[in-house]
């Protein structure tokens, strides 16, 4: 950040529920429609195969990861 000419003036971290609640429930909520939707559509089903595996993997490794936004003044 700061090579790229910004001085760091504060960070936060994205409370579990942001992803659980506010992102991958509702994202469920509409996969099952999407896929009959695009029902054979192969680029639509790896697409909610990916999703669900993502959550899954957040779900089982959400201790150990996250995000973390930077906000920065420019020098």
């Amino acid at each position: 950040m700061q090579k790229a000419g910004y001085m760091p003036v504060a960070t936060f971290i994205l409370p579990e529920t942001c992803w659980t609640d506010h992102f991958y429930v509702k994202q469920a909520a509409v996969q099952d429609e999407f896929l009959k939707k695009y029902a054979g559509n192969t680029t639509a089903e790896e697409l909610v195969a990916y999703q669900r595996h993502e959550a899954e993997l957040y779900r089982k490794y959400k201790a150990y990861y996250g995000y973390v936004f930077y906000i920065g003044r420019k020098i």
